[in-house]
């Protein structure tokens, strides 16, 4: 039995393309009703994530249906605010009225629909909103906007909880909300209801340490959703998670148990050139395997440890903990 909850991104499953060749590598799967088969599929998946243009024009209690028949439980949907080419320049921060307030139109929607799926949080991943040149934007306009934005989401139904997603860049250059800092920052403002989506890679990308990026946003009340993966540190890679930073991830799973984190951990990858089933079950062996490390860890010797300030002896009982004594 799994110690977290584990969901996962369907984007993941259906065969994912890059720009160098956007039909993909394999064969992608059409019908929402397979991918979601598929997720069912996997050892230890009992959660899946969408974005809101992934059911435009599906019958929703046939969607209902379709988690049900395979034990699933719908966990964030992500508004799509990227995905259109009139938000190349901006979403929620547009300074064309028409604009930003067709980006608040889908945010809401996205409210309305996960609160029809009993779908307890709305993710918020402004990936149009930041800039690319030195004077492309009025920085304190930019940032006005933005909070006066999530906090009009925010209050258009009081019984949901959004979520901001951070990420240095891509596509954007400078993405708005690029560390965990900004992104601590700006839940704290907009109010209890808003928290922060930490995502592994992106931590990694913005020279974090993932773990102590766990600890500031669990002391403030403020982690409401995990995407795991793994990557190289330069860009959001979306790698198998554990394939890369064996320690950071056995870190970061310890600092989630320390703060009793109860909600979700979804896989966010893009197996480009991998069938997405085997990439998720092999997410999933690995972060068992981080699961039973952690385990193994004696908590009191490694706090006595840590209190000495001595990397040698934390090292020693994570040492430990991974190729035993």
């Amino acid at each position: 039995m799994p110690k977290f909850k584990y969901a996962v991104g369907l984007w993941a499953l259906g065969g994912a393309a890059d720009r160098f060749l956007p039909s993909g590598y394999s064969e992608r799967k059409a019908e929402l009703r397979d991918v979601i088969k598929i997720a069912g599929e996997v050892e230890g998946i009992s959660g899946v994530e969408i974005m809101s243009s992934q059911v435009e024009g599906i019958n929703l209690n046939d969607f209902k249906s379709w988690l049900s028949e395979n034990g699933l439980t719908l966990t964030s949907i992500l508004a799509n605010t990227f995905g259109d080419r009139k938000f190349k320049l901006g979403s929620i921060t547009h300074t064309d009225p028409k604009i930003r307030a067709a980006a608040m139109d889908i945010c809401k929607k996205t409210i309305d629909l996960a609160l029809e799926l009993n779908c307890p949080t709305v993710n918020l991943w402004l990936g149009s909103d930041g800039f690319d040149y030195c004077f492309q934007i009025d920085y304190e306009r930019h940032w006005k906007v933005l909070k006066e934005s999530i906090i009009e989401i925010t209050n258009y139904n009081p019984d949901m909880k959004v979520c901001i997603e951070y990420k240095l860049k891509e596509p954007r250059k400078y993405m708005s909300i690029g560390d965990v800092g900004k992104a601590l920052f700006l839940s704290m403002q907009c109010g209890d209801r808003v928290g922060v989506v930490l995502d592994f890679g992106h931590a990694l990308m913005s020279k974090e340490k993932p773990a102590e990026s766990v600890a500031l946003l669990c002391m403030n009340n403020k982690l409401f959703n995990v995407h795991m993966n793994d990557a190289y540190g330069d860009w959001d890679d979306d790698l198998i998670a554990v394939s890369v930073h064996l320690q950071e991830t056995v870190e970061f799973m310890y600092y989630l148990e320390k703060f009793r984190y109860d909600g979700w951990i979804g896989l966010d990858i893009f197996p480009f050139r991998m069938d997405g089933k085997r990439a998720a079950e092999l997410c999933m062996k690995n972060l068992i395997g981080a699961e039973n490390i952690l385990d193994n860890i004696d908590k009191k010797k490694l706090e006595e440890a840590m209190g000495t300030l001595d990397a040698g002896n934390s090292q020693l009982v994570i040492s430990e903990a991974i190729f035993g004594k």
